[in-house]
């Protein structure tokens, strides 16, 4: 059928190119492409539905039924077209189509181009990111029609009709059935909320705010009486396309008094206001701070005056890109039908979806169904194209009621946009579409029961607003976090990119965001995970979680805004809104709200230049310097290059101190994963420079507060300019920066940010307050004596001598029917154990004793095994660099790649599990087991020879296949070394010398085993350890603690990190991306 059906279309596109399409064609067409959706048991479905209306003429339309039942069970060649026309007729007997007229949008658009067009011709954007404000503003011939006598030839009635060429869009109808607000461009070329009665009179604009460079659209009535609106009012740009699209937040406007009020404070776009049967607001909201931002529109709902602001459905998921034209379902509470599209592709148009958030509210989680596809499963489906090739395509659904729906569709590529009535039995009928036309939005006309008032809860004047959190442990944020871990809260708040002006991911340095971060300071968490305190209201703020040392332990990545005098209320770190919060005393509830420990030298942007190179200059740059040590961490020199931004309110480019010590700071980047992170994944003890500090580098002593510094800095994404540049836009009365601070103050309660000003004043701060004196350690190192013992080392033919002296040298256990685990064995022995030439960590040495043999796993424990006892851990994906990524990043959960996320508390409960299961006595290897059978009777820094040994075939480590690292371009590929992207993006410290074929996690055993027969002992993933640590000498296995010790290299380490002798440390439910562990069995 579908065949047949393209044969047509192609054979009608012709004759659309060559002359205008005839009625018998375009019948033809319409019987084709109905034909396709039909299905007579959807029929049969819904003729039993209108059968329980008691007025409803059942028999007459049972005997209709009766022969298109007999005609579908024919053998013959059926009578498409009286198929067509019997279906239509009993559809259409829908009790709620009696006397139903329909109001829509029409748009000429000229016989040779009604079949061609998408959803802008119809006057929508033209993309899936952007406001009204990007759409065009004239070349449409459209009006605001009344179509009825919808059973038979459908009449049309001109409502509006523009004469300046403007599009008429975003139709809503009042409750009272007779009003209607749309947005259409003003005799200047603005963009206008406008009302007219459904009698075609009373027009006038339904906004009217004496500020000519504000525009006004996606308008929504409020039960009060007040209209929600989008407006241009932030001046600000969407960052991904360097502003050139303007940012639509929310208003509210009080007809009666012309009041207005700056509702949302948001990075991107608002869409689609609509009042959900409650009475509280519902919109669609873009946002990507650190996210990936083909995949970020989700459904936010809050109270009509912007209180009780939360997520309804999307959030923190990767399906669907894009959730459109939302609307309310009559009978439901949550529940709303939408449209799901994609990123780039096809614009605003997609595939039609149910909603019930009480089912779930991410992903197909709360996803009802697909029309007209009830019986075929929503696979979420990762794509930044998402609908394109999708048939039909949707725009504009409006609910009937929770089970009809009326749609502008447009059922085949050469179909025209028609008003469909659709239905949950998967029923598709045309109600009108004309030739050389497009039909949009349609609403049927009626009065319907106003939702309840809400009242407002702002205190307008009130400058803050409370937080109140009831326990930060609860929820999807800190699983595994011990209560009591979480000492204080740092709050920032975020400053958005200009109009026209150069931003994108790029804006605040090399992986670091698109926003400025303004620390407003940090509060502190009771021990029972409780707090309380103030935030300044209209203001969009995140939090993070601090540790004892003031290291961020989860990121938030999102914001809150809360209203003026509003007390926002959470239960913990990412919640499940679906379950029910029990309340409880906790210590915070006893208090009054903290005021919030404001940054020394005042709230400010987090710049590089004021935090980080004072810290450079001071402790430093006395041997790091041009004519010293490289790298360079002298200031003051700026690189002007691609990476730079400019526009006419001046010029930022990035220092060069900065471009030398941001690649050893791990950081998620401008667009991490969509899921909630981990938490410690990006924690500032997994970056190297903190490594290197915190063991003794050179005798460098940093304050607490330069400590915090740089913590702060690593948490922020290592940003450095933490600034914009803007441009002159020719509707602007002033400059972007002062508009943007005098439109906030006047109309959201003084909120206007001088990000600037703060900026100069911390620089005056820090000219008045000199640095004190560098420190060092001047401590003597200590001169260890080097450990011996004639048993060690020993050649490679002596260490398998060793362990076939015990007989069986493998032994394989089964997990599962089909997963097995081979274990090689380790004979007993002594060796000298840590490195006195190597960091401090990893001296003295021991001559260490190894009493028993052991089994040992001969890889990394895999994704496949490590699933037969925990099969719904995901290892995910290792982060892309870039932006524009198409799907979460390199895979990193293939079944038989490492197993990694996990900790040390997971991975031992692995071993405990399968212990248990197969009979043996499983655990983590200690340390000294775990060096002992790396080394395998080597004394040099691998098994395999010294730093300096070709790696290639022996281990995965940091190697020239990091330069791959630096990509470009949608769906990001690797660069040539001529771009700018390279120079900027190989920024990862490696071994440019060996190509080990891999650039990140690779399938365990696809290098050389060590003499044992282990393989990847130095590099894929480091490993987790069942001893404490402690420092050396060792002595044993120390006593029980929280800070475990990880051995080995990962993909990412340079050599001289990976050695058989160092160490590194991991609390204990710390989960990390590139490390994972091995198991041993004990005899």
């Amino acid at each position: 059928m579908k065949t047949e059906i393209f044969i047509l279309s192609a054979i009608i596109w012709a004759a659309t190119a060559r002359a205008q399409i005839t009625p018998e064609q375009a019948q033809r067409m319409r019987t084709e492409a109905e034909t396709e959706y039909f299905d007579i048991r959807s029929v049969r479905s819904a003729y039993d539905d209108f059968r329980r209306n008691p007025d409803y003429d059942a028999e007459r339309y049972a005997e209709k039924l009766r022969e298109l039942e007999s005609l579908c069970a024919s053998d013959a060649d059926a009578d498409k077209e009286r198929i067509i026309e019997l279906k239509r007729e009993i559809l259409l007997s829908n009790p709620l189509l009696d006397d139903a007229k329909i109001i829509v949008g029409r748009y000429r658009l000229g016989n040779d181009r009604a079949r061609r067009v998408w959803a802008p011709a119809l006057g929508t954007q033209d993309n899936n990111w952007s406001n009204q404000s990007s759409a065009s503003r004239s070349g449409f011939d459209a009006e605001i029609a009344e179509l009825s006598d919808l059973r038979g030839e459908v009449k049309s009635r001109t409502i509006y009709k523009p004469s300046n060429g403007s599009s008429v869009t975003d139709l809503l109808l009042h409750w009272d059935g007779e009003r209607i607000l749309f947005t259409a461009a003003d005799e200047t070329g603005r963009w206008s909320v406008y009302e007219v009665r459904r009698d075609g009179t009373g027009l006038h604009k339904a906004i009217t705010v004496d500020e000519p460079d504000l525009e006004f659209f996606d308008a929504a009535y409020m039960p009060s009486g007040r209209i929600i609106a989008m407006s241009n009012i932030g001046y600000q740009g969407v960052p991904c396309v360097n502003g050139s699209d303007q940012v639509g937040n929310m208003i509210a406007y009080e007809p009666e008094t012309g009041e207005m009020r700056r509702m949302t404070f948001d990075q991107d776009a608002n869409w689609h206001p609509r009042v959900m049967n409650n009475g509280r607001l519902m919109y669609v909201r873009w946002e990507y701070t650190d996210l990936t931002h083909y995949y970020s529109r989700f459904v936010m709902h809050a109270n009509p005056d912007g209180t009780e602001t939360k997520a309804l459905y999307g959030s923190g998921g990767w399906f669907p890109n894009s959730i459109f034209d939302i609307q309310p379902l009559p009978d439901g509470n949550n529940t709303f039908v939408g449209i799901i599209s994609g990123h780039h592709g096809i614009a605003r148009s997609g595939r039609l979806i149910l909603f019930d958030p009480s089912r779930g509210r991410k992903e197909t989680q709360g996803m009802i169904q697909e029309m007209p596809f009830s019986k075929r499963p929503i696979v979420p489906i990762i794509k930044d194209e998402l609908v394109n090739d999708v048939w039909p395509q949707f725009i504009k659904p409006y609910p009937v009621s929770d089970k009809y729906f009326l749609v502008s569709a447009k059922l085949t590529p050469e179909s025209l946009w028609g008003i469909y009535l659709v239905d949950v039995y998967d029923n598709m009928t045309l109600l009108a579409e004309y030739e050389g036309e497009g039909l949009i939005n349609p609403i049927i006309v009626g009065k319907r029961p106003t939702p309840p008032v809400i009242p407002d809860r702002i205190k307008r004047g009130d400058k803050e607003a409370t937080v109140f959190i009831q326990d930060i442990y609860q929820g999807e944020g800190l699983p595994q976090v011990p209560v009591g871990t979480v000492k204080k809260l740092r709050v920032f708040a975020y400053e958005y990119t200009y109009v026209d002006s150069a931003s994108d991911h790029i804006a605040q340095g090399i992986q670091s965001g698109w926003d400025i971060k303004r620390n407003l300071g940090e509060v502190d968490v009771e021990p029972d995970g409780s707090a309380i305190f103030k935030i300044p209201a209209n203001t969009p703020v995140s939090f993070q979680p601090l540790d004892d040392e003031g290291r961020a332990i989860q990121w938030m990545r999102s914001w809150v805004t809360a209203m003026p005098g509003e007390v926002v209320s959470c239960v913990g770190c990412h919640e499940d809104q679906n379950s029910i919060p029990v309340p409880k005393r906790v210590a915070a509830s006893t208090k009054s709200p903290s005021a919030l420990q404001t940054p020394e030298g005042g709230v400010r942007p987090f710049t590089f230049d004021l935090e980080i190179q004072p810290i450079l200059d001071r402790n430093c740059v006395a041997c790091h310097n041009a004519d010293g040590v490289k790298p360079d961490f002298g200031g003051g020199k700026k690189v002007a290059d691609a990476p730079s931004r400019s526009a006419a309110s001046g010029r930022l480019d990035l220092s060069q101190s900065y471009l030398n010590l941001h690649p050893y700071v791990n950081r998620q980047g401008p667009e991490a994963d969509i899921y909630v992170m981990k938490p410690y994944e990006y924690h500032a003890s997994t970056s190297e420079l903190v490594r290197i500090l915190k063991g003794g580098h050179h005798g460098v002593r940093l304050t607490d507060k330069e400590w915090r510094a740089i913590y702060n800095w690593i948490d922020f994404n290592a940003p450095c300019h933490s600034r914009f540049v803007y441009n002159k836009v020719a509707y602007c009365p002033t400059d972007q920066y002062s508009r943007r601070i005098e439109l906030a103050n006047k109309y959201a309660d003084g909120a206007g940010v001088e990000w600037q000003r703060e900026i100069d004043d911390y620089a005056e701060y820090l000219r008045s307050h000199p640095q004190p004196a560098a420190e060092r350690d001047e401590s003597k190192r200590p001169e260890y004596k080097d450990a011996r013992t004639k048993r060690f080392p020993f050649t490679a033919e002596q260490a398998k001598e060793m362990a076939e002296r015990y007989g069986q040298t493998r032994h394989t256990i089964e997990l599962s029917p089909e997963v097995k685990m081979t274990f090689v064995r380790i004979p007993a022995g002594t060796f000298v154990m840590g490195n006195n030439r190597r960091g401090a960590g990893n001296a003295p040495e021991s001559v260490v004793k190894i009493d028993r043999p052991f089994w040992m796993s001969e890889t990394e424990v895999t994704n496949r095994q490590y699933n037969t006892v925990d099969p719904t851990h995901d290892s995910r994906y290792t982060a892309q660099f870039w932006k524009d990524h198409v799907g979460p990043g390199y895979a990193a959960n293939r079944p038989d790649q490492p197993v990694t996320r996990i900790s040390w508390n997971q991975a031992a409960e692995f071993c405990r599990a399968i212990g248990e299961r197969c009979g043996v006595k499983a655990a983590l290897p200690t340390e000294a087991q775990w060096e002992w059978a790396c080394r395998a009777g080597s004394d040099t820094d691998f098994w395999f020879g010294d730093l300096n040994s070709n790696f290639a075939s022996a281990e995965n480590l940091a190697d020239r296949s990091l330069r791959k690292m630096a990509v470009s371009g949608i769906d990001p590929q690797p660069v040539p070394e001529n771009s700018w992207v390279y120079r900027y993006y190989t920024f990862m410290p490696r071994e440019d010398s060996v190509d080990d074929g891999t650039m990140t996690i690779a399938d365990v055993a696809q290098y050389a085993p060590n003499t044992w027969g282990l393989y990847d002992m130095h590099g894929n993933v480091a490993e987790f350890t069942r001893t404490t640590y402690a420092p050396y000498p060792y002595k044993d296995e120390p006593a029980e603690g929280d800070n475990k010790v990880v051995r080995g290299g990962a993909w990412n380490s340079r050599p001289k990190n990976a050695a058989a002798y160092i160490r590194n440390s991991y609390l204990a439910w710390q989960p990390a991306n590139n490390v994972g562990f091995r198991v041993i069995i004990e005899e």
